[in-house]
């Protein structure tokens, strides 16, 4: 089962796309926001040009480039995905609170950033430096936070903090992933359930 925990402050009169993670999966990759055509298309970074699924693949976080209706698959692999805004009208703003809520009930080892926008939303909240790319010094509700080149395709840049590819960041997540095997030193919290939506994704 793939649980949904409670998203606090969001109006469920929108459809959002749900969280895809398991207790104990040893990585949680957070989009900044849920995209419209991601909505419309019922699965998470679904836009024509998003690099995401083959920057997993490529970095060596999955065996194979899954597409996005496959994301379900994910745990299978060790990686949740979440956003930080769950409203596609941007009306509901960043919810670390939410986010903390997810990250403390999947108890991840790792925690990325898809992109510095959230990064620096979750930053500021907590009273962290402004992250630059990679491994940060700070951690975010007990979990390591690595901060990503975002995958979206209007992410066009010739530099990424000083490196030519956004993959060359990517890469380096699966091998900090690689070298902390994850060995949870909490037990997970049972996964919260909202009746405004389906509670669990069957596999």
């Amino acid at each position: 089962m793939r649980f949904v925990p409670v998203a606090a402050g969001i109006d469920w009169s929108v459809d959002v796309l749900d969280d895809i993670w398991l207790p104990g999966v040893g990585l949680v990759v957070c989009g900044t926001a849920v995209g419209e055509c991601a909505v419309e298309r019922g699965h998470h970074y679904a836009q024509r040009g998003n690099g995401f699924w083959r920057l997993l693949h490529d970095s060596g976080l999955t065996p194979r480039v899954l597409a996005a209706d496959e994301e379900s698959l994910l745990p299978d692999h060790g990686i949740g995905l979440v956003d930080l805004v769950k409203d596609p009208t941007l009306r509901s703003g960043f919810d670390v609170a939410r986010l903390e809520c997810v990250v403390r009930q999947a108890v991840p080892q790792w925690i990325a950033f898809n992109g510095r926008v959230g990064a620096d939303a979750v930053a500021l909240t907590v009273g962290a430096p402004r992250p630059l790319l990679g491994a940060q010094d700070w951690m975010f509700a007990g979990s390591r936070v690595f901060v990503l080149p975002s995958s979206s395709g209007a992410n066009q840049r010739k530099d990424h903090g000083g490196r030519p590819q956004r993959l060359d960041w990517w890469s380096e997540l699966a091998g900090a992933v690689r070298a902390r095997p994850h060995r949870p030193d909490r037990p997970p919290t049972p996964a919260l359930r909202t009746p405004a939506r389906p509670a669990a994704r069957p596999t």
